[in-house]
Formats: C-alpha cells, structure tokens, sequence
C-alpha cells in the first residue's frame, strides 16, 4: 500500500512538473531602462517620478532607491534602443508635473535632476574643497579648476592685456582672462568685473552704447600678474557657461546639460527661467521707442527651457494704405490717421519672408529624409518632371545672357550632376532670383500663374534657367534653390506643400495662424501685418515690362495685406512656394522652433528624428569656408565657430545657434546652448520708399537691424547666486509618549525626520536630522530628552554654537507582573481493532478552565491540528486505522496572562493482519474483511483519482496563463 501512495504522489508531482515547463512566449522588444537621479538639495528628496514612452505606454516595472545625490527611480520598458522617453518630477517645487522627453542610446538613457530647475543634466562632478572660496555668504570657484572639472580651454597666457578696446579701455591698458568653452569663448576684465563674449568686429561698431556686449561678471581676483586667480560666483559661471551649479548637503558640484525636450512651451514668469524682470524691461523700453521713431510693426516672442516668457506686439500692424477709386484705379498710399489704423499685438499674423524655408520646406524635408523617402545625394534632373534640368536646355535670355547685367560671366556646365545637398548648401550655381515674374529681367524665362495646382510651368522655367556659378564653386544664398525643393516636396509626397505641411506639421502642433494663403483660409485681413504699401513697385520705381499686345505686364500697386510680397512666390506660384509665402505669428513660432530645439518631438508626437536635425545645423565645409568659419548648413544659417560669423546671432547667441532672417524684417534665433528661441516678426518694408529701389524710410533705424531686440534678450539673462544662509533657531519637538518597554528603533521610528531651522532673515527652512538613542532606556519609566544633529544643506551654516533638535520621551510605568495559572491534565488510551472506531478522552483542571484541541502526528515529530476537533472527546472513524502508527494528543491552553499548555499523547495501533492466512479464518470473519478491504482500495482508488485530476487541472491552469 505504502508503494502504491508513493505512486500516486509520483503522478500528481509529474503532472506539477509538466505544467512548470511549459514553454513561455519570448519577448519580442528590447528591454530599455530609465534611470532619474533627483535631489532637492534635501538628505531625503521625494519626487514623486514617473515615466511613459513617447506615445504614453507606461514602464514594465518601476523602483525607487536613493544614493548620495538624492532619490533615485528605475524604469523599464519594452521599446526599442533608441526610444524617445518620457518623465515627470510630480514634486517639483517650480514646474511639478512638467513632462520632458530624453533619448535612450543602446537602450539606456540615465539623468540627473535639480528641484525647480527645467534641465536636464549629466553626472554630478564634484568640485574640491580647495577650489572654492566664500566670500559674502557666496561661493565661488577658481578659474584654474574649470579646465580639468568641464574641458574648458584656456590658451597659453590665459592672462594677458587686452587687444582692443574694451568697454571702453584702451588697447594694452587691462588684464583679460580668456575662456573657451565648446565653440564660445568669452573675456573677462579681472580687475573691473566685466565680460564680453563671442566678441565681433561688428558687435564693437555696432550697438555698444545700449550695453548690449558688455556686461557685468560676480567675481575677484586674487594674486597679480599671469599668476593671478580669478574666482567666479556660481551664478556667474551658470550666466557664462550655461551649466548647472549645486549646492548639495554632501558637498559642491557642477553638472552639464543633456539634450532633452519639453513636451509642450508652456506659459511662465521670466523669473522663474533666470531672467531680471527689470533688465528685461528694456526690451519693452526698446520697442516702444523704436515705434516712437515710426518703425511700424513689432512682435517678439522669447521661449526659454520649454517656457514662454516674453510673447508681445508694439505699433501698427496697418499704419499706411492705399486707396481704390470706383474705376479701379488706385491712390498712392498715405499714412493713417490714429484712430484708422490697427495696432499690432502679439496675435498680429507675419509675412514670414524667407523664414519660410525653414519652417515650412526645411522641416518637410527634415521629416522626409527621417522617413527614408528622400535621398539628400539624389540628383534634381533624376525626380520625374525633372528630366529637361540640364545645360542643353539652359535658355540664356533677359538679363542672364553671357555678360549681361545678371552678371554671367561665361557658360557654365554640370545642371544634371547638381544634387539635393547642393542646394540646401546654396552651392548649386543657380541664379539665385531669376526674376520670372518681371519680363524685362527674365526674358524668356518669364512666368507668371494664379494657379497654385499647376506646376508644370514653374518647373520649365527653372529647367531652362542658366548657371550663374560653376556647380560647387561658390556659395550664393538663393531662392530659386528653395524653390526647387518645395517643389520635390509636392512630388514626393503627392500633396501640395502647403497641404502636406497642414496635415503633418501646423495641425497636429495645433497652430491655427500659421500657413500659406492666411486670407484663403479664412484669417481676417484685420489680423494680419501689412507689407509694402504699393504692392511689389517700391512706390513706383518697379514695373515688370509689357506684354506682347503692349499692356503692362500684371504688378501688384496697392498696400500688400494677406498676401506674400515676394514677387516669385506670388506670381510665379501663387502664394505657395519653398522659398518664401508662409504666414504665422509669434505664439506659433514659439513652438515651430521649440520643435527644432525639441530634436523633433513635440506632445507625444515625432515629426522628424534628433539625428536628422542634428545633421541639418552642422557647418557646411565648401566654397571659401573651413569648419571655423562656415555659417551654413543645410538650409539653416548657423553661427560660426570663429571670426566673424552670423551677423544677426551677434549679441548674446552661443556660437552653437542656428535659425534665418527674412526680407519682410523678420528673425529667428534657435540657441541650444541657452535652451533659448527668440522670434521677432516686424515689417520694415511697411513704410514709404525714400532711396530706390529698395531703401525703405525705416533703413535708418536700429530696429531694422533686427540684432538689438536679440541682444536686449540675452543681457536680460541674469541667473541669481545660491546665497549661504546663516542659522539662528530651531524649532521644538512635540513629545512622544511610549509604553514601558519600547526599543529605541520603535522610538526613532515615532520622531520627525526633518525639524524646522529659521535663519538670520527670518526665514524657515525644513532640515533632516539624525537622532542620537544611544542613551535612551524603555526600561525606565519617566521623560527622557534624546537630541539629534542637523544634517545641514552645504548652503546652511551652522553659528560658533552649534543648533541641535531635542525631543522629550515619555515612558509609561511597568505592568504588574503576570503569572500563569497551573494546568493540569488527564489523558486517556484508547485501542481498535480493524473496522472500529477509537475513541480517546481527556480531562484538564485549571483556572481558568482551559481550552483543549487535539493533534494528531504520523511519525510523532509532525503535529498538525484536527480541523473541529476541541472537545474532550476525540473519535477516530475505523477507516483511518489502515494508517499504522498514527499518534494522536491533546494540547491544554489557559489564556491568562501567560499561556501555559500540557500535552497527552494517545499512541493507537492497528490489528496486525500481515500473517495471519485468510483461509483459516470463519466465512463470516472472510466476508467482513474482504468488505474492509474494499472499503480500503476503494479509498485508495479516489485518492489516486484526486491527484490525478489535480495534476491536469494545474496544467490547463498553466496554459490558460501563458496564453
């Protein structure tokens, strides 16, 4: 019998065994984890962090830990390598909940997080004690430490007299400290505490009397000569270099940036993103007298870490017109009366100009190059409808003949190796404005059409043009290059450019004021900013030649509103086209470039990838320029490394910025060092002609030059200091009252983590302490003071006596002691033969009356409880007896104070049949055994059966699991 249960109990673990190996499916994604570090300069920070993917899945799993920097969360997720992932900080003190998006590389990506602070930053670097001075209750850190701590670079004589006039000093007469830091360098006078940075020969003769290249520096020199140190506030070093500074309760670090991006721009104080509200009241001040002067119309929108801070319009989006007679005539243009014109504000909608090609063709092309549908080295004469893009068909006529006043100089070859890269590059050769509206410029090549669907027109007329420049020779900015790949666009994609630019770009960002044609689509003319004030004939001086009959070929003569004043992509396209026509304002700039320095994600969403955008602002290395002093890269104008570089990112920009400028007046500046975009939409050619052709009236103002509202931006910059703070009380404890007998883990567990320190100012602040219970006995009845050492932020100094936290324990008095009534007990034996029932009793005494509950043991180690079995009484139906050498007890408990319990052991053994033969025995004595025996197999039979079915039910349990 013993056999056949091990044979049971075999089956059903063979059955478990099976159900375990059942196979499980493999995971068909990669594994990608987050890592956040966050710290709000607390020994315990809690930031309530969580995570999701760029569409929002959340992680596989999460945990929270913490180390040395703060709190540290752990997320998984089944993604791919490179995925884009998102996170949010639900405690941040300044931006709780924000969510920012950071890429994984090789299935990692790993960050480090400041309470309050919008970026996103890499491993802590640990400054030296040795390298740091206080000074005012401020700290600073020496020159000499910044190059082994961040790579800055310092040349030979990093001190030497100054090599021009600096702010005002002569030439040789003051000490400069030179930094590079990337591609910025920046120059510090020690001795007066000033700074200039990325310095120009254009900045120096341009705008220096409004305060716009020096500025300011917190810091002191110590030593002289080339021996001298100069030590730079914290904030200053944030100003200069744009890396984060932490004051940390273990210690001093400086951290560098990562590349992250904000899901959505956000409205936000200035203050809140490190700008002086008062400094950046001159920007206000500027635009306003700028309109005084009669500049027309202003708009400017500022977007710092994800934030937009500044978004506001000055002057007169109409501030001239023309008039039409009833004969259809029209009158000249005149200024308006106040009270007729219509003021511009930040809603005011902006002829864009040439900004268009970056945030209409570029970002197509950006987006298609992500997708694998365009090949940047593909030839234009391969795209279908290109096929006639060759010299053999180069129609020399108008002006651009060989020698005449387009200036070709002679026959240039090569229009069908020219590729896609060449004319983002601007290195083509192509005429960069062939003029085909106006017939006395274009000559054969004239073309002008209403219809925007039809492009076979434009198509021939660019295939014919000539080349100006030999293909790759030199860098000509051109339109017709824009023309071109906007075109592409529309046949790629199969939609009109400004079609497909609705449907992938301005309605998922949800800019409703941005497009082509505002007035088709419904924005009223009200809303939008005039241009030219007699259409394209600067007040007459302009006409585009006559047609065959002797009519005059059509121009535009009344005030432009609504519709784009470039005359290509008006007459020749009809207001859509790749170089020029887009529409916007500068709330929807504000995400447009967002987008850029986003890498190309934006709410949930990617348009095009980080790499692609990344590979678009790289410096074009080609005709005339080297990698230092290249200021182009596929379509976008960046600044330079060195020299000169991009006159309009003077002022402030770090020489990592990138963006355009547009004829209308209008700008864009997109700095990824500051994490900063600035537009500013204006209309400078919104006023009479006073020097043909193209010398506006608003030529003699500074606000034409666009560059001061970006400099009036960036000296707004004014990133504070961490002041150290000078402790003066702290704050009582409330008392804790314990039982007698309280362990100090129990008592430290009772006690606040954190205590309230006021400082010198007044000023609370939440302090962690330790709690010193090395003293304290749970013993002893009675109040007990216990003291706790501050855990002191780097920024909190202690005075000459140092503050400890106390807190009073009471401990309550000791119970009397507690003695357990005696048990006793009376047990019972009890035998049975086969077929009968055993019957076991038990008696105990005590007070008071015990309860009992009976056990039963198949090898007299293993006591289990008898499930009802609690009476004195105790009977063992005869079935159970086939089990030999079952032993059986009752336990006796009396629940006073404490249990005491006695136990009897009952011992039953079962008749012995092995040997007796079965032959010998009375039919009668035969009958009943063989019916015992039934009884027993039958038994043993629905054991089997139980465990067999359990087995199977385990598998299919299994399955239906890994299903």
């Amino acid at each position: 019998m013993k056999t056949l249960l091990r044979r049971i109990a075999a089956v059903g673990a063979a059955s478990l065994a099976i159900a375990l190996l059942a196979p499980v499916p493999a995971q068909a994604a990669d594994e990608v984890t987050l890592i956040i570090h966050y710290t709000d300069s607390s020994p315990r920070p809690e930031g309530g962090v969580t995570a999701q993917l760029l569409d929002g899945t959340a992680p596989l799993s999460s945990s929270v830990s913490s180390d040395s920097y703060g709190e540290v969360s752990t997320f998984v997720f089944d993604a791919t390598s490179d995925a884009t992932l998102g996170f949010r900080v639900g405690a941040d003190s300044a931006f709780p909940g924000e969510l920012r998006y950071i890429q994984a590389e090789a299935g990692t990506a790993e960050v480090w997080l400041i309470d309050g602070d919008p970026r996103v930053y890499g491993a802590p670097i640990p400054i030296p004690s040795t390298d740091l001075t206080t000074q005012d209750d401020k700290v600073y850190i020496r020159h000499t430490a910044l190059p082994s701590l961040l790579g800055v670079w310092h040349p030979a004589n990093p001190i030497a007299n100054n090599g021009y006039v600096f702010d005002g000093r002569p030439t040789g007469s003051t000490p400069i400290l030179t930094v590079y830091y990337g591609r910025d360098y920046h120059e510090i006078a020690i001795d007066h505490n000033r700074i200039a940075s990325n310095t120009t020969t254009s900045m120096l003769n341009n705008h220096t009397s409004r305060g716009l290249v020096f500025r300011d520096i917190d810091g002191f020199k110590t030593g002289t000569g080339t021996a001298a140190v100069y030590h730079i506030s914290f904030g200053s070093l944030e100003r200069m270099l744009q890396v984060g500074t932490l004051v940390h309760p273990n210690g001093h670090y400086l951290l560098q940036p990562q590349a992250a991006a904000h899901a959505e721009v956000t409205e936000a104080s200035p203050e809140s993103v490190g700008f002086d509200p008062v400094a950046l009241g001159e920007l206000d001040a500027y635009a306003q007298e700028q309109i005084g002067f009669g500049y027309p119309a202003i708009a400017v929108s500022v977007v710092k870490d994800g934030k937009l801070v500044v978004n506001d319009g000055w002057g007169w989006a109409l501030k001239h017109s023309t008039s039409e007679n009833p004969d259809g005539s029209v009158n000249p243009a005149v200024e308006l009366p106040v009270s007729e014109r219509v003021p511009a504000t930040a809603d005011t909608v902006f002829d864009l100009a040439s900004n268009s090609k970056m945030y209409a063709t570029n970002y197509a092309i950006q987006r298609l190059v992500s997708q694998g549908m365009l090949d940047l080295d593909q030839t234009i004469q391969s795209f279908p409808g290109w096929e006639d893009f060759t010299d053999a068909n180069s129609d020399y006529t108008g002006k651009w003949t060989v020698g005449g006043s387009g200036g070709i100089t002679t026959m240039h070859t090569g229009k069908h190796t020219i590729t896609v890269r060449d004319i983002l590059n601007h290195v083509g050769g192509l005429i960069p404005d062939p003029e085909y509206p106006n017939r006395t410029s274009a000559g054969g090549l004239w073309y002008q059409t209403d219809d925007p669907d039809d492009r076979t027109g434009i198509i021939d007329a660019i295939s014919r043009s000539p080349l100006r420049y030999a293909v790759r020779s030199t860098f000509a900015y051109s339109d017709v290059d824009y023309m071109i790949l906007g075109l592409l666009v529309e046949q790629i994609t199969g939609k009109r450019l400004d079609v497909y630019l609705e449907e992938e770009f301005y309605g998922p960002l949800g800019l409703s004021d941005t497009g082509f044609r505002p007035l088709e689509a419904g924005i009223p003319a009200e809303r939008i900013a005039a241009t030219e004030l007699h259409g394209n004939t600067r007040d007459g001086n302009i006409s585009f030649g006559t047609l065959d009959n002797g009519d005059p070929v059509p121009i535009r003569e009344y005030t432009l509103r609504g519709e784009v004043h470039d005359e290509k992509a008006h007459y020749a396209m009809a207001g859509v086209a790749g170089h020029a026509g887009l529409f916007s304002t500068t709330g929807d700039m504000a995400k447009l470039t967002q987008l850029m320095l986003n890498g190309g994600v934006y709410d949930g969403r990617q348009y095009f990838t980080k790499e692609v955008a990344d590979q678009f602002v790289q410096p074009f290395i080609g005709p005339g320029n080297t990698v230092n002093t290249s200021s182009v890269g596929l379509g976008w104008r960046i600044h330079s490394y060195r020299g000169t570089a991009y006159y309009y990112f003077n002022w402030g920009a770090s020489r990592h910025s990138y963006g355009h400028q547009g004829w209308t007046g209008t700008l864009t500046v997109i700095d990824p060092v500051h994490k900063m975009t600035v537009t500013i939409l204006t209309t400078r050619i919104h006023a009479p002609v006073t020097n043909p052709p193209n010398g506006f009236a608003t030529a003699g103002l500074s606000a034409a030059d666009l560059v001061p509202f970006v400099g009036y931006v960036y000296k707004a910059l004014n990133l504070t200091d961490v002041d150290y703070l000078h402790e003066a009380s702290v704050s009582a404890v409330d008392p804790i009252d314990v039982p007698w007998g309280t362990d100090a883990a129990d008592v430290e567990d009772a006690l606040p983590r954190a205590v309230t320190v006021s400082d010198i100012d007044g000023v609370s602040h939440r302090v962690a302490v330790e709690w010193d219970l090395d003293d304290f006995d749970g013993t002893e009845s009675g109040d007990q003071t216990v003291t706790g050492t501050l855990l002191r932020p780097a920024w909190l100094l202690a005075g000459s006596d140092p503050l400890v936290a106390e807190a009073v324990v009471t401990v309550g008095e000791q119970p009397a002691e507690v003695i357990a009534p005696e048990v006793t007990a009376e047990p019972s034996d009890a035998t049975a033969e086969v077929g009968e029932d055993a019957v076991f009793t038990a008696s105990a005494t005590g007070t008071p009356a015990p309860s009992v509950q009976w056990q039963s043991s198949p090898d007299g180690a293993d006591w289990t409880d008898i499930e009802g079995a609690t009476g004195t009484t105790l009977t063992v139906p005869a079935i159970t007896l086939a089990l030999s050498g079952t032993q059986y007890r009752a336990v006796f408990t009396n629940e006073a104070g404490s249990a005491a319990t006695v136990a009897a052991t009952l011992t039953v053994t079962p008749l012995d049949t092995e040997d007796e033969d079965s032959s010998d025995q009375d039919p009668a004595d035969q009958e009943e055994l063989s019916e015992t025996g039934g009884a027993v197999a039958v038994w043993l039979i629905a054991a089997a059966m139980v465990l067999l079915i359990g087995g199977a039910v385990l598998m299919l349990r299994r399955r239906v699991r890994i299903e």
